[in-house]
C-alpha cells in the first residue's frame, strides 16, 4: 500500500525560524499533531488512512529537522518553543482549535501545549511518551539519569559521523531483525512505515537532534499536567520503556479527565505494531468526547 503524500509549505516561526507544515486530509474534526523525535508524519499513516474523510491533519517539521530550519540561537530548541511553533503552525493554517496529538517526544510538547494554548486545544491524545525530564521518568536502568546525559553529550560532538553511519546500518538485511530480537520492535511492526522513517535518518542534523534531546531531559511537565482542563487519552505499549506505568500514574493523578489504554505487546511502535487496537481507541475517544458529524 502506498504510503501518504502531504501538502507542504513553509512558514516563519514566532522567531523567524522557517518551519515546513504538512496538511493532509479533510473532515470534520481538525488534528494538529507533534512527531517523535527524528520522525515525520509518515510515522502516523496507520492512523492518517483510518483517518481519511474524519479529520484534517496538520503537522510540522521540528526546528532544525528535515524540512525546517535550524534557529537563529541553537540554544532555542526547549519544549516552550517547540509550543510557540505548535501556535505558529495552527495561526498559519488557519486553525482556530484542535485536539492535539503526540508521539513519543510530541507526548512532552502537547502536554505543555495543552496547557499553555488553552484556548486553542479541545483534546489532548498521547502515544508512547512521558511528561518530561525524560532520561529520569522514561527509562528504569538504574543510573539512567546520569549515564545519558553524558552519552548524549557526547553525540553532539560525533554528530558530523552519524548520519552516514546511521544510514548504512539502517540499510542493512539484518537491522530489523536484530532490534526485534533485543525488543526495541514488535515482530508485528509495519516494516514498509518503519524503513520509510529510518530512510531519513541520514538526512537528519544529529547536532540538532541532540541538543533536542538534552532540552526535553531539562523540561519538567509535570507541573502542567493539572493545568489541563479538556479529554486526555494516554496510549501505552507494555513493553514501552518511554512510558512505564509510573508515568501512566502521574497523569492519571494530575489530569481530571485523563483516559488510559495499555496495548499487550506494544513497544515505543505500537501505532505500527498493533494499528487496529491504537486506531479503534483514539476513534471511540473522538466518538465519546468530540463531535465528528
Amino acid at each position: 500500500m502506498s504510503l501518504p503524500t502531504f501538502d507542504r509549505q513553509i512558514i516563519q516561526s514566532f522567531d523567524g525560524t522557517e518551519l515546513e507544515i504538512q496538511t493532509w486530509g479533510d473532515g470534520p474534526l481538525t488534528l494538529v499533531i507533534a512527531n517523535g523525535l527524528g520522525g515525520t508524519l509518515v510515522a502516523w499513516t496507520p492512523l492518517l488512512r483510518a483517518l481519511k474523510g474524519t479529520a484534517r491533519i496538520v503537522s510540522w517539521d521540528y526546528r532544525g529537522l528535515y524540512g525546517s530550519k535550524r534557529p537563529p540561537n541553537l540554544a532555542d530548541l526547549g519544549v516552550e518553543h517547540h509550543v510557540g511553533d505548535m501556535r505558529a503552525v495552527m495561526d498559519a493554517t488557519g486553525v482556530e482549535t484542535a485536539i492535539i496529538a503526540g508521539w513519543s517526544m510530541g507526548v512532552q510538547v502537547c502536554i505543555q501545549a495543552a496547557a499553555d494554548l488553552d484556548d486553542r486545544v479541545t483534546g489532548v491524545v498521547l502515544i508512547n511518551g512521558t511528561y518530561g525530564r525524560v532520561f529520569e521518568t522514561a527509562f528504569s536502568v538504574p543510573g539512567s539519569r546520569h549515564i545519558l546525559p553524558w552519552i548524549n553529550h557526547a553525540a553532539i560532538a560525533l554528530a558530523p559521523a552519524l548520519p552516514p553511519a546511521i544510514g548504512l546500518l539502517t540499510k542493512q538485511n539484518w537491522f530489523l531483525p536484530a532490534i526485534e530480537r533485543i525488543g526495541l520492535v514488535d515482530k508485528r511492526l509495519d516494516k514498509e512505515v518503519f524503513l520509510a522513517i529510518a530512510k531519513g535518518f541520514d538526512q537528519l542534523d544529529f547536532d540538532v537532534y541532540h541538543r533536542i534531546m538534552g532540552q526535553l531531559n531539562d523540561h519538567d511537565g509535570e507541573p502542567a499536567l493539572s493545568r489541563i482542563d479538556v479529554p486526555l487519552l494516554m496510549i501505552a505499549g507494555d513493553r514501552d520503556a518511554m512510558t512505564p506505568p509510573s508515568v501512566r500514574h502521574v497523569v492519571h493523578q494530575r489530569v481530571p479527565h485523563a483516559e488510559s489504554h495499555v496495548i499487550p505487546g506494544g513497544t515505543h511502535y505500537t501505532l505500527l505494531e498493533y494499528p487496529d487496537a491504537v486506531i479503534s481507541r483514539v476513534q471511540r475517544f473522538f466518538d465519546e468526547h468530540f463531535d465528528a458529524a
